[in-house]
């Protein structure tokens, strides 16, 4: 009898270890408001209201503080129709500063339900979440009248934005002191200039250096994410290059559309 009872406890302990284990080895979508410098979720949800602009939720694949392999993920859209879930879009997710997470900024512009697919790069599954858009706190299916962007023949994300990216010694009054393309190691000051407002809340700086023997960049150093002013036309900040090399610098918005691109040398 004693031996059936520690039997049971033994399965009961292993059953708990399997959970707690499996859990911390776990990946999760959320869909939030906001999200931390080490990739949590802020507001998170499964359903939001659709207004006349359509809806941006932040998609944050979580790997729970294990890194992922590659540079970046696939996310797959499917959106219900009937009692099946079918192909919608196709996008890809930037991986975050510590790469153990990945974040999308994505537009939803179609109120219904939509199963939500995170990939690798090799086409594996690695987590599924649902979401619900719904028009006016209803389940109406219905599109709202959304004005679309009208293609001219150019990506009008990339034609609203004209920017310079300017590398200098130091920046005083918003503007660039001792400006220039080649530095010694250390701090460099960095000033992005717009023509116009630049209309984002937030900015990602991603920083690639350039390969031996080749006119690429295909080596990944860093990625700095901040907030800005977007009434604002310029932005500063600040990086550290700790090795002599070839670099290149790239700014994007918080819809991961591009604002600049420069290059710098540091001896």
């Amino acid at each position: 009898m004693k031996s059936i009872t520690a039997l049971k406890i033994f399965i009961i302990i292993i059953f708990f270890c399997i959970c707690i284990f499996g859990r911390a080895a776990a990946q999760d979508i959320y869909f939030c408001r906001n999200y931390t410098s080490i990739g949590e979720p802020v507001g998170a949800s499964k359903t939001w209201n659709l207004d006349t602009q359509g809806r941006y939720v932040y998609i944050l694949f979580s790997n729970h503080n294990k890194r992922i392999k590659g540079k970046s993920l696939v996310l797959n859209v499917l959106k219900q129709s009937g009692k099946d879930y079918k192909n919608y879009e196709k996008r890809a997710m930037k991986l975050g500063n510590s790469g153990t997470w990945a974040l999308l900024d994505y537009q939803f512009i179609e109120p219904g339900n939509y199963e939500v697919i995170a990939k690798d790069n090799k086409g594996n599954n690695l987590a599924t979440n649902y979401i619900s858009i719904i028009l006016n706190g209803k389940s109406d299916t219905s599109k709202p009248q959304i004005k679309q962007k009208q293609f001219t023949g150019k990506d009008p994300d990339r034609d609203y934005y004209n920017a310079r990216t300017i590398f200098c010694r130091s920046v005083v009054n918003d503007d660039p002191v001792d400006s220039g393309s080649v530095f010694r190691a250390g701090e460099v000051h960095v000033e992005i200039i717009n023509d116009k407002a630049l209309a984002s809340d937030s900015m990602t700086v991603d920083v690639f250096k350039k390969g031996f023997d080749t006119e690429k960049f295909p080596i990944y150093v860093t990625t700095k994410n901040m907030r800005i002013d977007g009434a604002q036309k310029k932005v500063y900040f600040v990086l550290t290059f700790d090795q002599t090399g070839e670099y290149k610098v790239k700014c994007y918005n918080r819809r991961s559309q591009m604002i600049s691109e420069g290059f710098v040398s540091i001896r």
